[in-house]
Formats: C-alpha cells, structure tokens, sequence
C-alpha cells in the first residue's frame, strides 16, 4: 500500500521538477479567523448602512440574551473562545458567538454578521467556514448564509446559500434520539449527530446532550462570477442556545495536477497556499468511501484519515504544525484518485 501512494507522489514530484505545475497562488479574497489581541467586534459597524467596505454586527432584535451562566450576554455577535472543547480551559482557538436563549424566551432573535464587499472574479472561487451548535438535539441552533448582490441591508439578502435547522419541538425531552424532535428544514449539525467528528456526549448539566464541535463547510460562489456581493451569516433560532461560527473564507484553488486522475473524486483545498489551515471539500458521483493522505515533497506521510462513505465531505486540515514547503493530498475512492498540489507557507 505505501509503495501504491508514493507512486504519485514521485511522479507530481518530476512534473513540478519540469516546470508543468503552476507557483503562482490563487486569491484569498477574505478571511477572519477571529484571532488576535483585540476583539473584532470592536472595528465592525453596528448596523449596516447600504455601502459599508467594514464588516457589520448588526444585532437587529435588540433584545437581551442569557447565554453566559444565564446573565447578561452581550448583544449580537461577541468574541469567545472555542466553545466546542470538552475542557474550556482548554481551548486554544477563538470564535465568533451569537446566542439565541433570549430573556422571556423571546423568539424574536435575529443576529447578523455580514461582510465587507467581495468581488468575486471568476467561477472558481468558493466560501467556507466553521461552525458548531452548542446544545444538540434540545436545543440545537440553526442558522443561514445569505448573499446580497445589492447592498447590505436585511432585505437585500434573498438568496440562501446554506440552511442548518433548529429544533423546533421535542417530543422527549433530554433524548438522543433525533426520532424524537422536529426540526426546521436544513442541514443537521454532525450530519444528523452520526459523525462523531464534530460533537461529543456531554454529561456536565445533568442529562446528556450532544456537545458540538466546529464543523466545516464549503459552498461554491460560481453563479456571483463578476459581481459583488455581501455574504451574511443569519443566526435566527429562537429560544436555544449558542452558535459560533470561525474561519470565514473565500478563496479558490490551484489548478488539479492530473485531471484524468480527478474524475473518480474532485476536491479543492482552499486556502492555497495554506498558513494554519485549509478546507478539504470533495464529491463524488455516488456515496463511497474516501481515504485521505497528505506527502511532504520525500514521500512522507504526514496526514491520513479515513472517512464513511459519501457523496460529498468537508475537512478542517490543520497544516499549523507543518513545515513551509509543497505537499500532495490525496483521496482515494475505491473507484479511483484524486492529487492535488498544496503549498504551505
């Protein structure tokens, strides 16, 4: 088996030697990570105004949240660290949060975290992001991505990009059976709670609950090709708990190094070049099976994973422990491989 992966690696190896792979990086249009010092709402506006270049943290139901031991949350989106570590103390990552357990368990929560303008150049380019549910399936939060090609304002934003549902009614409450709740449409954090992935049981409040991890997600821009357009992250749940959401990005990609190779799985890893890290998204023709890996220019295996059967996945791979340099990543399907070249700076 390893001699079958070095295979291409050594061959990619000899096309880079010759010349035959592009250097020249694609553009990260926009990332926030929520990392730093300062707190990054401190320079976001508090309501849009139409044309903003800032980011914008519009809190527009204005009503009081009790997210943080049932005190006092502050309003909108605020600055936290990572809230999906078993240990809190423990977290070495920061997030953007938004709460939706609202005083008088009002069901008028509407949090808005809307973008600078971006403009999008070509049909390659590709939002992705992380995020968690805190308290799933009893309070699970949902939430959307929105585009505006117009202006910033709320109304603008009408077309939807990705939809997480909420819980809407719990037929048994404190089960983990999703059979027992009702929820809105979207997609289901964790894929319905069945990749492990992304949540834990968690047994700290009494009655167990699935504690979500921060979950990736990609959603291609190609329709927005030559416009500008704002991107809006929606937390509307009522009356359940918190989200967060980190790493926001639009990028695109190197080119595939073999396309024939890439028919059997097509994938893109954005940012690339990479820093810290990058978004693995792959799909294939019907739900199989994947097998990633990822080589250092010798040969050496530095990463590999192996992932339950699908028709399309995300990955968070983390590349801050990795030394500068090229590497390939590779996902194997029992009907065939994809390579693609990744530059870690």
């Amino acid at each position: 088996m390893k001699q079958k992966l070095l295979l291409p690696v050594l061959f990619l190896i000899a096309l880079q030697a010759q010349g035959q792979l592009p250097e020249n990086a694609p553009d990260t249009l926009l990332l926030h990570t929520f990392e730093g010092l300062l707190d990054p709402a401190d320079t976001m506006l508090s309501q849009p105004s139409g044309s903003d270049l800032h980011w914008v943290n519009y809190d527009q139901d204005n009503k009081t949240g009790l997210c943080v031991n049932n005190n006092t949350t502050p309003k909108g989106w605020y600055w936290e660290s990572d809230l999906g570590f078993p240990d809190p103390n423990q977290a070495n990552n920061d997030a953007f949060t938004s709460c939706s357990f609202l005083q008088g368990f009002n069901p008028q929560n509407r949090n808005w975290l809307i973008t600078a303008p971006v403009t999008i150049p070509d049909d390659t380019y590709w939002l992705c992001w992380r995020s968690l549910t805190y308290y799933g399936p009893d309070f699970m939060d949902g939430y959307k991505v929105l585009v505006s090609t117009g202006n910033n304002f709320p109304a603008s934003f009408t077309d939807t990009l990705f939809k997480a549902a909420q819980t809407v009614d719990r037929l048994v409450v404190g089960s983990l059976d999703l059979n027992d709740y009702i929820f809105s449409p979207g997609y289901i954090h964790a894929n319905g709670y069945t990749d492990d992935e992304y949540f834990f049981v968690d047994f700290e409040n009494g009655e167990p609950f699935y504690h979500g991890k921060m979950e990736p997600h990609c959603v291609s821009l190609s329709e927005y090709a030559g416009q500008t357009i704002y991107l809006a992250f929606l937390h509307d749940s009522y009356d359940d708990f918190q989200l967060q959401v980190d790493d926001i990005l639009v990028s695109n990609q190197l080119s595939g190094v073999d396309k024939k190779l890439t028919e059997a799985v097509e994938f893109q890893l954005m940012p690339n070049p990479a820093e810290s890290f990058s978004f693995l998204h792959w799909t294939t023709r019907e739900a199989l099976p994947v097998h990633g890996s990822l080589w250092d220019a010798t040969g050496r295996k530095v990463w590999e994973k192996s992932f339950s059967p699908r028709s399309e996945g995300q990955y968070y791979l983390d590349t801050s422990l990795l030394s500068p340099g090229v590497y390939f990543c590779s996902l194997e399907t029992p009907k065939g491989r994809g390579i693609r070249k990744l530059m870690v700076r």
